[in-house]
């Protein structure tokens, strides 16, 4: 991503050529890219309050409109072992999931305020790591029963 240009891009390692592609929604400022097991491309749009998606393949965006819109300021990006996509809110205290096959977004409550998570990373055993530099605190979630823990 290169922040402030509202555009993605891929280097090809051969040649260091650079190919770009614009976001659709202006300003975005774009964070944290992941891949996900089929290849398509995820990342948070920090300003505009969305997670984008784009598919190498076909060159196709698809933006997904979070609850709480432009107060969100999703930063981290995190993709479990079903290809649910996870987003940290900067500023509020939620954690969000989006079903990829159905698009459904579900946000949960953070047992701690002022989170400030800016990555969610995924390990062998499926639970999905953070740091919260504000709480000064490092631990993991994952879903059992219906219910983030």
């Amino acid at each position: 991503t290169n922040p402030g240009t509202g555009q993605i891009g891929v280097v090809d390692y051969k040649t260091l050529k650079i190919k770009q592609w614009t976001v659709p929604s202006k300003d975005g400022y774009e964070r944290r890219l992941q891949i996900d097991s089929n290849g398509v491309i995820w990342f948070a749009e920090y300003q505009n309050g969305k997670i984008g998606r784009f598919d190498p393949k076909t060159e196709m965006f698809k933006e997904y409109d979070l609850p709480g819109g432009k107060d969100v300021f999703p930063y981290a990006v995190g993709i479990d072992t079903d290809d649910n996509i996870w987003y940290a809110s900067y500023y509020m205290d939620i954690l969000g999931r989006i079903d990829q096959k159905t698009g459904k977004i579900t946000e949960f409550p953070f047992p701690h305020s002022e989170i400030t998570i800016r990555e969610i990373l995924r390990d062998a055993q499926g639970r999905m790591w953070y740091g919260s530099p504000s709480n000064n605190k490092v631990g993991y979630f994952y879903l059992t029963g219906g219910t983030a823990h």
